[in-house]
């Protein structure tokens, strides 16, 4: 059974000046894209379904190892977010944003992300022939699919939510988008663009700590940080991170909703430092 996280991570990259304005533009505006299947970066999308068709040319497209265009065309009728459980996998800062050089946003699942559905994990396939079903249930067949992932993706913990619906876009309440993460390579310029827009926004806002010898990352609040200055922070515990926190709630300058997120961000971190 797969228990629906309170709160998911979406990584983005910022990497180029249109990434960085999609990144304003979903925070501003309280919308994310939501790609078709055939633009995500898993090319074997939906392949753990083999859809055989009775129609010409249908054996030569696989055999030659596609998907045949009617197939092709109904997935696309899909629309797919992908979002992690997890904030602190290596890899998904090295990938998605850009060597810690991008930043991941946080949304709570209570609203309008309510219906992700976890992806399965598996080097199974199945196989549908089109005399075995009617129309309407290939369209299901399809979309059940684009739950499944070859397991070597496994390490991006990830949920959907798909749609079929063409919109392009999935909105959400201003409320719902609890948390950035600001990775701590991203260029100074687009950080004082970012800090600007989260502050105006009222948005809880970190940045990610590395702490290579514990081979994990750490979430400072973005704050406690800046007011080090210079190199000073890479010499910072969680624990004092988490007192900042504290202290920041005692005096008013951190809301509680900051340390719930700040504690479930760095729930591993804290948990083996007080071990």
């Amino acid at each position: 059974m797969h228990v629906r996280p309170r709160i998911v991570y979406k990584y983005k990259s910022v990497s180029t000046q249109t990434d960085f304005n999609r990144v304003l533009d979903t925070i501003k505006n309280n919308h994310i894209y939501l790609p078709k299947p055939s633009m995500l970066n898993d090319p074997m999308e939906a392949n753990v379904l083999q859809i055989s068709l009775d129609c010409m040319g249908a054996g030569y497209t696989l055999a030659c190892g596609k998907i045949h265009p009617i197939v092709e065309d109904r997935q696309n009728q899909y629309r797919v977010l992908s979002v992690s459980a997890i904030p602190n996998s290596p890899i998904m800062w090295a990938h998605y944003a850009s060597g810690y050089s991008g930043c991941c946003l946080i949304y709570s699942t209570e609203k309008t992300f309510s219906e992700i559905k976890p992806v399965i994990y598996t080097d199974i396939t199945f196989d549908l022939f089109d005399i075995d079903f009617m129309d309407d249930e290939m369209s299901e067949a399809i979309e059940e699919s684009l739950c499944f992932k070859h397991k070597d993706w496994a390490y991006e913990n990830e949920w959907r939510l798909i749609q079929n619906e063409d919109a392009g876009f999935l909105n959400y309440e201003a409320s719902e988008l609890v948390g950035i993460i600001i990775g701590e390579n991203m260029s100074l310029d687009k950080r004082k663009v970012l800090v600007k827009l989260c502050k105006d926004k009222n948005i809880p806002y970190f940045r990610t700590y590395t702490m290579k010898s514990w081979n994990e990352i750490a979430f400072a609040p973005y704050d406690f940080i800046e007011s080090l200055g210079g190199e000073e922070y890479e010499y910072i515990t969680p624990g004092e991170m988490e007192q900042y926190i504290k202290e920041g709630l005692e005096n008013g300058r951190c809301s509680n909703n900051e340390r719930m997120i700040f504690n479930a961000l760095n729930e591993k971190v804290l948990r083996k430092e007080h071990y």
